[in-house]
């Protein structure tokens, strides 16, 4: 997955109905043609494609122990003077793209990620498309976009860049480490950017799967593996009222409220959501939390056949929210 500094996304897929990933394909001539315009027409992108789960590790602790033993690289970094080019040559910088296309997606298979500077075609929407458009990625829609949690940068519907997740709504939740996934559905890679810098702090966290695999205590590797995880993915905390009823108009309100709630929700997302009553957020409120099906955490690389940490736990779970509120 190529990632760069968030501020905005473009989410998509080598061959979106391939198991490939994004794979070392070179562009198609009509790739390298293509307009920003025609990226960004009216016409609605695909899905993002299905997740690949693969096939179970038959045995995760010795795959646990080989990839202790090996050594790994992560995101290694591009930068304009590296070959020649001052930051603000737009058009020589696209064509350094073009022409590298091949070695740059074979650098993100071998190392998880990219990191580009000195890039001022990326400054603007414009050149951010005709940069990934040179590296031969199509475009999707994001996973989210069912729930409308993204807006897009230039806000036409149908624009391939999405902003981050801004909603006042969320402005005190902490968006922990997670892989671009939701339910069902994944994109194969994305593209991140920063169009405006933050004022202070900003900072866009990246992190090696395979690493994160790599450095867990076997004991927990093997106990989350053989489990499974299974967590919330929303939560609706806006039942505080309900505990005002008496106690007899109680459980029937619930059930109404619960049954109403997932009707709409699973409606909107192409996977089963559980619905489950209890108390939480920053107030105590007391809520209905969606629950995702259970999963795998850790899954082998559709392309290079790598085991990795692939799993949102860790911006989802209670705990450790709370454990990051403290600090």
């Amino acid at each position: 997955m190529a990632k760069f500094i968030a501020l905005a996304a473009a989410i998509g897929a080598a061959s979106i109905p391939s198991t490939a990933g994004f794979a070392p394909v070179a562009p198609t001539a009509a790739q390298r043609t293509s307009s920003s315009m025609q990226m960004s027409s009216v016409a609605e992108p695909p899905l993002a494609p299905l997740t690949v789960w693969g096939d179970r590790i038959p045995n995760i602790l010795e795959s646990h122990a080989d990839a202790k033993s090996q050594k790994m690289e992560f995101a290694p970094t591009i930068k304009s003077s590296d070959f020649g080019l001052a930051s603000d040559d737009i058009d020589g910088q696209l064509a350094y793209v073009k022409e590298n296309a091949m070695e740059i997606k074979q650098q993100m298979a071998d190392n998880g990620a990219v990191i580009f500077r000195e890039f001022d075609l990326m400054k603007e929407q414009e050149g951010f498309v005709k940069f990934y458009e040179a590296l031969g990625m199509k475009t999707c829609l994001d996973p989210l976009h069912s729930v409308s949690a993204r807006p897009t940068v230039d806000g036409t519907k149908n624009s391939p860049v999405y902003e981050a997740v801004n909603k006042e709504s969320r402005k005190n939740f902490f968006i922990g480490m997670h892989n671009e996934f939701v339910g069902t559905r994944a994109p194969r890679a994305a593209a991140f950017v920063c169009f405006k810098a933050a004022e202070t702090g900003g900072e866009f966290l990246i992190a090696d799967g395979r690493q994160i695999f790599r450095d867990l205590n076997p004991d927990l590797v093997e106990r989350l593996y053989n489990r499974n995880i299974r967590y919330s993915v929303m939560e609706l905390p806006f039942f505080g009222w309900v505990d005002n009823l008496p106690d007899f108009m109680q459980p029937g309100m619930m059930g109404m409220l619960k049954g109403l709630a997932s009707a709409a929700i699973n409606s909107k997302v192409d996977f089963s959501v559980d619905l489950q009553w209890g108390e939480g957020g920053y107030d105590s409120v007391k809520m209905l939390q969606a629950r995702a099906p259970s999963q795998p955490p850790i899954l082998t690389h559709p392309v290079t056949g790598e085991p990795h940490w692939f799993c949102n736990v860790h911006s989802h779970s209670s705990k450790l929210r709370k454990d990051r509120e403290a600090v």
